[in-house]
């Protein structure tokens, strides 16, 4: 079983939005996944109840509230025949919630928005998780994901240069579109969407991709198809008919 936690102290920095995605794409590629959601709100959980029956199975827990007559061990276990655990986190982790969310993970993923605030936040964050995890970090896959940002901008090469400072690897650059907010509306990742509508996505993904399966084996079996693309005969894409319609209006 392999952990991938999406983590960042500041909030609104797309933890929700790539937790959901990295839990579609492994479901449809037949990795038994389950999705822990931390946070709160329970964004993750939420959006799961929005997801379509026919949609590759995805386990969620809710590891905010706890169940009577259970211990939190038991609550939080996924069950033995999970593969894939992608943990969505809170904003504000810090201190001994922090180190128990450390201790969890395998590969830790840190979305990172461009903006000044964001920089300053994540820095922070920064400085403590290494701080706590100096003598374990070896032990951990750590990558900086830059999101809603567009590449070779001063806030992109500020991003390269926070990355750099706390030599983390700068994995993959995601831009802004609505597709996300549309998959999430759908009970969908980008990954389940209208190829035409999301090729662009699925290029920026596939670095960070390629580097999850450094440490995830590949499946030889093949994904779950798309619905088909009028546009392109030969996609093998599928999605709601609602978000379908929806990207086409946000797309023109």
């Amino acid at each position: 079983m392999h952990t991938i936690m999406v983590l960042n102290a500041k909030g609104g920095c797309g933890k929700t939005t790539i937790s959901t995605t990295l839990a579609c794409y492994f479901s449809g590629r037949d990795y038994n996944t389950a999705l822990l959601d931390y946070d709160p709100q329970q964004s993750s959980r939420r959006w799961l109840e929005l997801r379509p029956a026919d949609r590759p199975k995805i386990t969620t827990i809710d590891a905010v509230r706890p169940r009577s007559g259970v211990t939190r061990t038991f609550a939080l276990h996924t069950g033995n025949q999970t593969e894939v655990v992608i943990i969505d986190t809170p904003s504000g982790v810090t201190g001994n919630q922090l180190s128990d969310l450390f201790n969890r993970a395998d590969t830790i993923l840190i979305p990172v928005m461009p903006s000044i605030i964001d920089y300053q936040a994540v820095e922070l964050f920064l400085k403590e998780l290494m701080r706590y995890g100096k003598h374990k970090t070896m032990t951990k896959r750590i990558g900086i994901v830059a999101n809603r940002v567009r590449i070779r901008t001063k806030s992109y090469m500020a991003m390269e240069q926070l990355a750099q400072f706390f030599q983390i690897p700068l994995i993959a650059t995601l831009r802004d579109t609505q597709n996300y907010s549309i998959a999430m509306e759908s009970g969908l990742g980008i990954c389940e969407m209208q190829r035409s509508l999301t090729s662009k996505d699925d290029k920026q993904w596939q670095p960070l991709l390629d580097w999850l399966h450094l440490k995830v084996p590949h499946k030889q079996t093949p994904p779950v198809s798309r619905e088909n693309d009028n546009s392109e005969s030969t996609s093998q894409d599928s999605w709601s008919g609602i978000a379908r319609q929806s990207a086409l209006q946000f797309n023109r």
